[in-house]
């Protein structure tokens, strides 16, 4: 499970550049900048490496781009300024595991077993002792925070389902399965045009640069850009996308929630800010869930 690890580490310091860039930009242009940083990146290196990105099932990872990178990621960067990173990423990246199991089981009839329903059980235990940490922004959008929160993780579980299905329909064709870089592409290609319309439909009759903050440090800015979409769409990505090839969404998943753990630990290192202690003590049990998923 070293690529499910990598995706962690990778989405972990991801979402923390995601707010200092959306402190520059604003949310939808913040994330739609890092989608467009990974698509040319992937792009560049899928194309001088002469990789195949499509293959029989292609439409599905299409699907999961604009499911996950799409909905569920425009609803992450919603989520991060009302509840803050740590709560964000713990109900992202811990209920995205629960949720896979059912989205598994009704796609690929993969039921969820007792043991796996039972962790399920200790992570939605963690999490809702996580939610009576204090908010980190105003607290009369929290609630609205929660909800964004929830349907980031359906929009991960959905992206994430989305690769078995495209391994499924390549070995049904007698198909090389892609690698992680190749589907990492197709995504991005699925998730940055919602993105995009997403911004035009928010930013109508205000401008795209209406909250870019004035004026405008363009070192600063466009660093945490860069390293915000290198870092999370392209490599996070693709790691999460080779792991998903191999294991059952749930179980990629359930490693990949370690993300909140090491992103608190991020946050207070770059920012300073010391998460509280529920957030620690609802992290620690829903990574212990998390942890028995994985056995289940």
């Amino acid at each position: 499970m070293e690529f499910a690890l990598g995706a962690a580490f990778f989405y972990a310091w991801s979402v923390t550049c995601a707010r200092r860039s959306s402190a520059h930009h604003g949310p939808d242009l913040a994330n739609l900048g890092r989608l467009l940083v990974a698509l040319v990146a992937v792009g560049a290196f899928v194309a001088l490496s002469g990789r195949q990105p499509f293959s029989a099932g292609w439409g599905w990872l299409i699907l999961g781009g604009v499911l996950g990178l799409g909905v569920g990621d425009v609803a992450l960067f919603h989520a991060l300024p009302r509840i803050g990173v740590g709560l964000t990423m713990l109900l992202t990246q811990c209920l995205a595991a629960p949720f896979a199991l059912v989205l598994e089981y009704g796609t690929l009839g993969h039921a969820p077993t007792g043991p796996q329903m039972a962790a399920s059980l200790v992570i939605l235990t963690g999490v809702a002792i996580a939610l009576g940490a204090p908010a980190e922004g105003d607290p009369a959008h929290r609630q609205a925070g929660v909800w964004l929160g929830v349907l980031s993780a359906l929009g991960q579980a959905c992206g994430a389902v989305s690769t078995p299905l495209t391994v499924h329909a390549c070995e049904a064709a007698s198909q090389t399965v892609p690698d992680g870089f190749s589907q990492a592409f197709v995504r991005l290609l699925g998730g940055a045009p919602f993105v995009a319309a997403f911004l035009l439909w928010a930013t109508h009759g205000k401008g795209l640069f209406a909250k870019v903050r004035r004026p405008y440090a363009t070192l600063d800015a466009t660093g945490w850009m860069l390293m915000n979409g290198l870092s999370g769409p392209a490599l996070g990505v693709a790691c999460y996308q080779w792991a998903l090839t191999a294991q059952p969404a749930a179980l990629v998943l359930s490693v990949v929630a370690l993300t909140p753990v090491i992103a608190l630990v991020m946050q207070w290192a770059v920012e300073g800010d010391r998460p509280p202690w529920r957030l620690w003590l609802g992290g620690a049990v829903a990574i212990a869930g998390v942890v028995l998923l994985r056995r289940a």
